[in-house]
């Protein structure tokens, strides 16, 4: 059975508005650490750039999480695309290292809109579905993601090096208005402000939502080391080909693009087709077990190509594993908060998320200088570390049961 034909009309918004918007975000992610290093920033410079949006999301993702279980999620869907807006044109305007810091800093604040759109998702599906919910919207990030690399990259190299950040600022301002005139309210009004007594990221409401959901954490565990697997590689793409492969900085852009979109099709042909298919028949955390399995056999390999061409099959993997973890480290996550709590359990998991987004960048861009593998090392045993928690998450769920 498909999602249910009434909620037809609003998925299909919120499936765009995520897709447009990650079009955007997916122009500009590639080229930070090398846009960072053209403005002469230094090893331990790169990975303070790189952490930087992140640690933003990660401090304000629970305040957006709550705010959107407190007023609704279609006024913090709307708020983040403009400041976003905002965000890239600071980006195209940028002409120094620090003001790309900024930009990148006002950025993470606005990052709200992932965590409310995959509570909208929650609002507007049944458990049953949930899985395909979240994978279509996976799908739509993965789409965004797609082109948004190989757009950015071709307007840095053919354009000029402000050009990626003017189109997304024209892209997600665009966006914005659209969800103005096109997205509904998805959380019903009995269902708001119930459990959202205070904004503060680490509240002693938060402190208590975990302890009472006592498997919670092994799946903000989980997916904290999945994305610190991924991001720890994601910004040194660009630098690992220009170092290798001696490429000039928009040629770089352009290259990690063209890999990017391969790997984005892909994961959309998983979370938008076949995850549906694959959730009838195995469970979502043998789906996740998978996933972080494959996500491990791409990240080892990664750094060690012999030629650029090579990259196009060692991604193969790693975007397989990611198109099985993220619709279902999403929705197991939802199945694990009540209705009036979507959108801070969602928010908390971004929040984790975004620590793994800290960190990974941070240390992947500073050892980057050092060993050019290193990163890829590192992805590969956190990887290896998110598939050993796993049995204390299928432990912890069956005491609760």
């Amino acid at each position: 059975m498909g999602v249910p034909l009434k909620n037809k009309a609003s998925i299909s918004v919120i499936f765009t508005t995520i897709f447009v918007d990650l079009v955007g975000f997916g122009m500009i992610i590639p080229l930070i650490g090398v846009y960072g290093r053209h403005f002469g920033g230094t090893g331990l410079e790169l990975g303070l750039l790189g952490a930087t949006f992140p640690l933003m999301s990660f401090i304000f993702s629970p305040i957006w999480g709550a705010l959107s279980d407190r007023y609704g999620r279609r006024p913090i869907l709307i708020i983040s695309l403009f400041g976003s807006t905002l965000a890239y044109l600071g980006f195209a305007l940028s002409h120094s290292f620090w003001a790309i810091v900024f930009t990148r800093m006002f950025a993470g604040m606005f990052a709200g809109n992932i965590s409310a759109a995959f509570a909208y998702m929650a609002d507007i599906t049944t458990e049953k579905d949930r899985a395909r919910g979240m994978g279509l919207l996976g799908a739509a990030m993965g789409l965004g993601f797609m082109l948004g690399p190989p757009i950015g990259g071709i307007a840095a190299a053919k354009i000029s090096l402000s050009a990626p950040g003017f189109i997304a600022a024209f892209v997600c301002g665009l966006n914005a208005f659209a969800a103005i005139y096109r997205l509904p309210e998805s959380l019903a009004l009995e269902h708001r402000g119930k459990k959202t007594r205070s904004l503060f990221p680490f509240s002693r409401d938060r402190i208590h939502f975990v302890k009472n959901h006592p498997y919670f954490w092994t799946l903000m565990l989980i997916n904290f080391l999945a994305i610190f697997s991924f991001s720890n590689l994601e910004q040194t793409f660009s630098l690992l080909f220009q170092t290798k492969f001696h490429y000039e900085t928009g040629e770089a852009g352009y290259r990690t693009g063209m890999v990017l979109m391969f790997a984005s099709v892909i994961g959309v042909f998983i979370q938008g087709y076949l995850i549906k298919k694959l959730v009838a028949r195995f469970s979502e955390v043998t789906l996740l077990t998978s996933g972080l399995v494959f996500l491990f056999i791409g990240m080892i390999g990664f750094p060690f190509m012999p030629k650029y061409s090579a990259y196009f099959l060692i991604c193969i993997p790693w975007a397989i594993g990611s198109g099985l973890i993220n619709p279902t480290i999403s929705s197991l996550t939802s199945k694990s908060a009540g209705p009036s709590e979507q959108g801070q359990a969602l928010g908390l998991s971004q929040a984790m998320g975004s620590l793994g987004r800290v960190l990974g960048p941070f240390m992947g861009l500073t050892l980057f200088q050092n060993r050019y593998y290193l990163p890829g090392v590192i992805a590969a045993a956190m990887s290896l570390l998110a598939l050993a928690v796993v049995p204390l998450y299928r432990s912890r769920k069956s005491q609760t049961n």
